[in-house]
């Protein structure tokens, strides 16, 4: 699957970012709505990841905000 994440802010784009970037339908349910980035950034990249990857950057993000 894929995911546009900004690993700097440790934020994913949000849904309207997921669709024009090429990430994966519904890869962002598992993220608060509040730590979706709502307009590109510099550190803002698509990745390729795997379940497990997935879930680390999950436990990440709610860790860091």
């Amino acid at each position: 699957m894929t995911i546009v994440f900004d690993i700097q802010q440790m934020r994913p784009g949000c849904a309207l970012i997921q669709a024009i970037m090429g990430g994966s339908p519904g890869v962002l349910n598992n993220f608060p709505a509040e730590c979706w980035l709502d307009a590109p950034t510099p550190g803002m990249a698509l990745y390729n990841v795997t379940d497990e990857q997935l879930n680390i950057l999950i436990e990440r993000t709610l860790n860091k905000h």
